[in-house]
């Protein structure tokens, strides 16, 4: 629905051809540029995204390295539910978005809220810059960090679902949709795709140690394959120096002895070699383990996942037939708060999940008298009264439960 970046002050002249589609021929080939007279710019001042990006830098403090994130821009996707809607309540959408932008980050600070509708589906670019007061200095400056925190970005699309739902009547559904709700096991298969992304990329470098030493191996296996052929040589050659008739000798004894002692080294520093790559091999066979477990854990979560997806959709399904029967076949249009909490508690009377807890009970008792109480209930007065009967009893009998239990057997 919404993603966030932040970009230091050299991409914002790239950005601003982008946004403001200063050129014809783009590099993204979704850009119908026969249909680009349709988008919008929702700052239309009569400046441009960099003369207002470079204005407000000169109002803060902002240092002056090249990796400092001096723009964040936030690009929102147009809700399937709207993608049919008129273009009045599309644009609508997105006008309320930027007010919301613009309320969260301050609108002074905004330098490009642009709508594209010259691409597959229509979004927001809304670019701002990111200010924090200084206490210390006292002065405003520049910080990405201070401004988009951790907590900023966890409640981002639930605080922008709650205004729209607020401020549009035709926004029903919501951004927090069957593809965006925070399941738990959604982030426990990021954890394991996380996981198995990092093992992946270790099998890979062992992969690629092990093809080194393979080669490594193959040279080494030729030259002591060369070693021992030529020790034979040297000690035949050494046969053949004392059968001279002369008696003369060409090749020192002790060098032919230091000779093969390099030799040795050699042979020595294979069998080493040969060592390490069993090891590697090894390695590499339990990462594979490993990788196999966190491969089937990944595809248990995510079958559980769509699972609880498809579940979502059923039951939001559910829920539009019952607003929609309730609405046409009825004529309600909504439901009271105490009606619902009492209807609540009916429905757990008729089918009999009573509770234990006299705690609860009370609510109970309380919720269905409040109810009755109110001139507006659309509930019977007589589904009413017997209900509150039914929790008085439930009530007596919790309590003479607890008696007894403390009383204990009689002597």
């Amino acid at each position: 629905m919404a993603h966030l970046k932040k970009n230091t002050r050299g991409a914002v002249p790239g950005l601003a051809v982008h946004f403001e589609r200063k050129t014809d021929h783009h590099t993204n080939k979704e850009i119908d540029v026969s249909k680009s007279y349709l988008n919008q710019d929702l700052m239309a001042d009569g400046s441009d995204m960099l003369s207002r990006f470079n204005e407000r830098l000169n109002d803060v403090y902002c240092m002056k390295r090249d990796d400092v994130k001096a723009l964040a821009t936030w690009i929102v996707t147009l809700p399937e539910e709207l993608t049919e809607a008129p273009y009045e309540q599309q644009r609508a959408f997105f006008e309320a978005t930027t007010n919301f932008l613009n309320d969260r980050y301050s609108q002074e600070n905004a330098v490009a809220a642009v709508v594209h509708y010259d691409e597959t589906t229509p979004h927001l670019h809304y670019a701002f810059v990111p200010v924090v007061f200084d206490v210390k200095k006292s002065r405003y400056k520049v910080s990405a960090k201070e401004v988009l925190t951790r907590h900023d970005l966890q409640t981002f699309h639930e605080d922008l679902d709650q205004n729209l739902k607020k401020v549009l009547p035709f926004y029903e559904q919501g951004i927090l949709n069957n593809k965006t709700l925070p399941f738990e096991n959604v982030a426990e298969i990021k954890k394991y795709n996380d996981q198995f992304n990092a093992l992946k990329t270790e099998l890979a470098d062992i992969e690629d140690n092990i093809r080194a030493k393979q080669a490594v191996l193959k040279i080494t296996d030729q030259a002591l394959t060369e070693v021992d052929l030529a020790e034979k040589q040297i000690d035949a050659f050494k046969q053949d120096l004392s059968k001279n008739l002369f008696g003369k000798t060409v090749l020192k004894p002790d060098d032919l002895n230091r000779f093969k002692s390099v030799l040795a080294t050699m042979k020595k520093a294979t069998l080493q070699s040969q060592h390490e790559t069993e090891e590697l091999k090894q390695t590499l066979g339990q990462v594979k383990a490993q990788l196999a477990d966190i491969q089937a854990d990944y595809q248990n979560l995510k079958e559980t996942h769509q699972s609880l997806q498809k579940r979502q959709r059923e039951q939001q399904q559910l829920d539009y037939a019952m607003r929609d029967m309730l609405k046409n076949d009825y004529g309600v249009d909504k439901i009271a708060h105490t009606d619902a909490e009492a209807r609540y508690v009916l429905y757990k009377l008729d089918h009999e999940e009573l509770t234990q807890n006299k705690k609860v009970a009370q609510t109970w008792l309380k919720t269905l008298t409040t109810a009755r109480a109110n001139p507006d209930t659309k509930i019977a007065p007589t589904r009413l009264d017997r209900g509150i009967e039914q929790v008085k009893a439930l009530i007596n009998r919790i309590i003479k439960l607890t008696y007894d239990l403390f009383k204990g057997p009689s002597l």
